[in-house]
């Protein structure tokens, strides 16, 4: 039977990083998927604490540019960084500078505390599955993070942006502090890997993932933000969420679910099969 209570040894390291390559994919999209959920619900949050029932696409608050909504109401009309006009799906304005900065500040918080919260299941949990699946979190949403600020100079915009003109600073000062902070997340989970052959299979793995699961979200967006405009009641909020979106969250949690169910029988079956392999060469060794 499988042992599933597992140290922190280079053996122990072997088990963990000992998955193929589908199911790290196939989780690799699940905790994609829930990663940026940490991360849109950390201003979700916010909004709806200050009372301004937010409607939330995959990746974003649903929100209109250039082009006016359908119908004006429960939307708040906004500029953008070059006077462009938008319109929020909000019930009120943002009535202040400090809110602006921490509903901006609270989706990167939120995305660094879920990859420390998956760093710690990796780290603390005695189930090898649980391991994994705390790992492929942590790395995912770490190596996301990572590749989003070392795109800083290219892009404008952001979280990042909207708190540092909050505060008045330079959107360094905000970036690189969240930059680091990731960056020792990855190493540290990194290091759970026996090798550097291991890590790269991983990170390559669940970067294919990732990429695939953020071009389906961004397309969903589109969507999402079009059906929410027409007034489809299919697409109406659910604690703050659309519910295509809310329905995704929840069958993800599932899909982790299952794979923990799958990935423990079948390690379980791989370990019964080497045992009565070397119970088979010892019996012929002794003839």
């Amino acid at each position: 039977m499988m042992n599933e209570d597992i140290g922190g040894t280079t053996s122990n390291k072997h088990q963990i990083s000992a998955i193929s390559f589908l199911p790290l994919l196939v989780l690799a999209i699940l905790v994609t998927l829930v990663a940026q959920a940490f991360h849109e619900t950390g201003h979700r949050m916010v909004y709806q604490l200050t009372g301004h029932s937010p409607v939330w696409g995959f990746t974003k608050l649903v929100q209109i540019w250039d082009t006016p909504p359908i119908n004006p109401a429960g939307w708040v009309a906004v500029r953008g960084p070059d006077g462009e006009p938008g319109w929020l799906r909000l019930s009120s304005p943002v009535a202040s500078t400090a809110e602006e900065a921490v509903s901006a500040a609270a989706g990167p918080l939120a995305g660094l505390f879920g990859a420390l919260l998956g760093l710690a299941l990796a780290l603390l949990s005695k189930k090898l599955v649980l391991k994994q699946v705390g790992l492929a979190f942590s790395l995912s949403a770490s190596l996301a993070a990572v590749l989003y600020y070392l795109r800083s100079p290219l892009r404008t915009g952001g979280d990042e942006y909207d708190l540092a003109i909050s505060l008045g600073v330079s959107k360094s000062l905000v970036e690189i502090p969240l930059a680091l902070a990731f960056a020792i997340c990855l190493i540290w989970a990194l290091r759970e890997l026996p090798s550097w052959r291991a890590r790269a299979t991983w990170l390559g793995t669940l970067l294919l993932g990732s990429a695939a699961m953020g071009i389906a979200m961004m397309s969903a967006d589109s969507l999402v933000i079009a059906q929410v405009d027409a007034g489809n009641p299919w697409f109406r909020p659910i604690l703050g969420v659309t519910f295509p979106v809310f329905l995704a969250n929840g069958l993800a949690l599932i899909g982790i679910w299952l794979w923990v169910r799958w990935q423990t029988k079948h390690t379980r079956l791989s370990e019964q099969r080497q045992a009565e392999e070397t119970f088979q060469v010892g019996r012929v060794g002794t003839k």
